[in-house]
């Protein structure tokens, strides 16, 4: 069973866990505490699960170029791409889910 938010902040503050960058409670913790910056909070809140920013949206590749990632708000989340082929290729799939 998952503790809540409020478990893990009262067993961080008593010394029973530590915190840790890996989830979201730990790194507010930290940042309360002054150990890290909030920048470097966003930057591990972006590299969890996998940094899913990082990877396309519907075929997984690495986006390791900016240049070329293309970048687009679906049902207010947004999502990367690295190419407008699987941009469209996502939408079918999500098109296709919906008529379920």
């Amino acid at each position: 069973m998952e503790e809540s938010k409020d478990e893990l902040r009262e067993e961080m503050e008593s010394g029973e866990k530590d915190e840790t960058v890996y989830d979201e409670t730990g790194r507010e913790k930290l940042v309360e505490d002054g150990e890290i910056s909030p920048e470097e909070e966003g930057f591990m809140e972006g590299a969890e699960d996998d940094g899913e920013q990082g990877k396309c949206a519907n075929c997984g590749a690495a986006l390791l170029d900016a240049e070329h990632t293309v970048e687009t708000k679906i049902d207010g989340k947004q999502h990367f791409f690295c190419s407008e082929h699987c941009l469209d290729k996502y939408r079918e799939k999500k098109k296709g889910e919906s008529q379920i």
